[in-house]
């Protein structure tokens, strides 16, 4: 059983959805979701920056329509972006069997606390594994008050800016990155925020070790108090540097193995993370568009 989130614990508020609403959604109909637009726009603009939309039957609208109402409500926040050089902006969130080297995306493993490239992600549950793949949101807010009160001494090697290197799947493996710190403190612009992928600061080679994983322990504690569970028709959006995300491993079934739908959005809302952040962001378009280029460039 998943435990309760802690008292203190930052959460993202739920959204129902109305009847009205999903007829829409259904229908496309734009006029009917002025509320739901203006809800969720405010979410990110000054509230937040996270929202779990519940109420919606997935089976009512079939794979096709359910990915599209979720890139439309997305699209509400900013710019699909490419999440793959095949030049995808929803993408399939499933596991492959047989895929030794699959990550992430394709995979039934667990997923640590860490941020992605992106300004906005949105995920949307169509089928759930037979069990397992709980997921997981912590709050940059209670990270940065967990390490100033139980770790202090870690805040300024956090503080401190790391190279995060390149995916070598992709042609730009060996392009610059920006530097970032692993932890943004509070300021009048924004509230904490957080820049943590172990993958990529690993490549960089900047982080010592140590430190990854004294952060990433923390990070996972706070996280065994967050997880929850997305239901068919869930549509959870955050923001990617004010919230660390992940999941637990899970086991599939045979006939309807486990299926979300994913994006990453270039915000075009009031700007509320580093620039820098925004421009992690851009340099992984620039990677896939490079990339797709040369695949197709390849004899």
């Amino acid at each position: 059983m998943t435990e309760p989130l802690s008292p203190q614990a930052e959460r993202p508020p739920i959204r129902p959805l109305t009847t009205g609403e999903v007829q829409a959604l259904l229908d496309g109909r734009e006029d009917a979701l002025a509320e739901l637009r203006e809800e969720i726009t405010a979410n990110f603009t000054a509230g937040p920056g996270a929202v779990l939309l519940r109420g919606i039957d997935p089976d009512l609208f079939g794979e096709g329509r359910f990915a599209s109402a979720l890139a439309r409500i997305g699209g509400w926040l900013g710019s699909l972006a490419i999440q793959s050089p095949q030049g995808e902006r929803v993408a399939r969130v499933e596991r492959k069997p047989g895929d030794p080297t699959a990550r992430g995306t394709y995979s039934d493993a667990e997923l640590r606390p860490h941020t992605d490239l992106h300004d906005i992600l949105a995920l949307a549950c169509h089928r759930v594994a037979a069990s397992g793949g709980e997921s997981l949101l912590v709050s940059a807010r209670d990270l940065y008050a967990a390490v100033r009160h139980e770790a202090p001494d870690l805040l300024a090697v956090l503080l401190k800016p790391y190279v995060w290197g390149g995916n070598p799947a992709l042609q730009s493996a060996n392009r610059p990155r920006p530097r970032l710190p692993i932890l943004f403190p509070p300021d009048a612009a924004h509230g904490a925020q957080v820049a943590y992928n172990g993958y990529f600061l690993r490549r960089g080679g900047e982080a010592a070790a140590d430190v990854l994983a004294r952060f990433d322990a923390l990070a996972q504690r706070l996280a065994d108090q967050t997880l929850f569970n997305l239901i068919p028709g869930d549509m959870l959006f955050w923001h990617n540097w004010s919230w660390l995300h992940g999941r637990m491993p899970f086991v599939d079934r045979e006939d309807r193995p486990r299926l979300l739908f994913r994006l990453w959005i270039r915000s075009i809302l009031a700007a509320r993370a580093d620039p820098a952040l925004v421009e992690l962001g851009r340099r992984m378009d620039e990677d896939h568009k490079i990339t797709s280029q040369w695949e197709k460039a390849s004899p």
